[in-house]
């Protein structure tokens, strides 16, 4: 006959101690028939009256609170004298609070090596580049591939053809999620070496952090297996809203000397009259873009 279960609430608690919220509920559990019942039986999702609302604290009477507690685990006991048929399933949750609060809010409390964890992690440098031109304008986002070999125009800047160094602030960052299963490495690595194609949003809802279409560099990620068909994959990015990774190159000779003219050709070298190179392009060393989506990123 199909086992259908009955669950009786025997418990409902919830603890705030040390600034942590956990919670426990336990249920009487028995077959609407009274048939024998095993932990099979009990965890099975696809009988009558499954173990799954329960799972929710509460068991559907918490609607406030359930939202801010996490199951964790459940202990399944057969009652003693019960001959089988009545059993004792007591869970367990926890969850955090907001600082000086006594009430539950929403908050990520996965450990760093629990499936789907995630951290993302950003760091603020300068990166020097070398430039001729300053106050050049950066192409638009349809260009940005491949920049038209047209002069930048900006403020020439070099000394005969020798640039000078800027310093370009940029930020690397790293998001390291968890997960169940084998990366897939093949996607990780054709990916590689690509900018986004679109708007990439890290970080949680109203704290996000949006990279325009072309400013994220993905460099690559590392995996490693830290148990059974659990894996860590750390991606690294480079971001660069400034100049999308562009980089300037002057019109070269063909001895690879930069084309250089002067203001009054003909004239001598002065501080009115200098050497300055002649045409100067925006060249992409990193023209593929790719929708990250395909690597999978759990960016929250």
């Amino acid at each position: 006959m199909a086992i259908s279960l009955v669950w009786v609430q025997r418990t409902r608690s919830a603890t705030f101690d040390k600034g942590k919220w956990t919670a426990v509920h336990s249920y009487l559990v028995r077959d609407s028939t009274d048939q024998d019942l095993t932990i099979a039986n009990i965890v099975d999702t696809t009988v009558t009256n499954p173990i799954t609302p329960y799972l929710s604290f509460g068991g559907g009477t918490e609607s406030v609170a359930a939202p801010f507690f996490r199951f964790i685990s459940y202990t399944i006991t057969p009652v003693q004298d019960g001959l089988g048929k009545l059993w004792v399933v007591d869970f367990n949750f926890d969850s955090t609070v907001g600082d000086a609060t006594a009430g539950p809010v929403a908050a990520d409390v996965k450990t760093a090596t629990e499936v789907g964890y995630t951290s993302i992690e950003v760091q603020t440098s300068v990166q020097t580049v070398d430039i001729w031109r300053t106050g050049a304008t950066v192409p638009t986002s349809s260009n940005i591939s491949l920049p038209s070999l047209i002069d930048i125009a900006g403020t020439k800047v070099d000394s005969a053809g020798e640039p000078i160094s800027m310093l370009l602030p940029i930020q690397n960052i790293s998001v390291r999620n968890v997960k169940y299963g084998r990366p897939d490495y093949a996607t990780i690595l054709a990916a590689a070496g690509s900018r986004n194609v679109s708007a990439f949003t890290l970080g949680a809802t109203g704290q996000t952090f949006v990279c325009a279409a072309s400013s994220l560099l993905f460099v690559g990620a590392n995996t490693s297996r830290i148990g059974p068909n659990q894996y860590e994959i750390n991606y690294q990015f480079s971001y660069d809203p400034t100049t999308y990774h562009l980089r300037q190159q002057p019109l070269r000779d063909i001895d690879q000397r930069a084309s250089t003219t002067r203001v009054t050709p003909g004239s001598a070298i002065s501080a009115a009259n200098p050497e300055r190179a002649n045409v100067v392009y925006w060249k992409q060393p990193f023209p593929n873009e790719v929708d990250f989506a395909v690597l999978g990123i759990v960016n929250t």
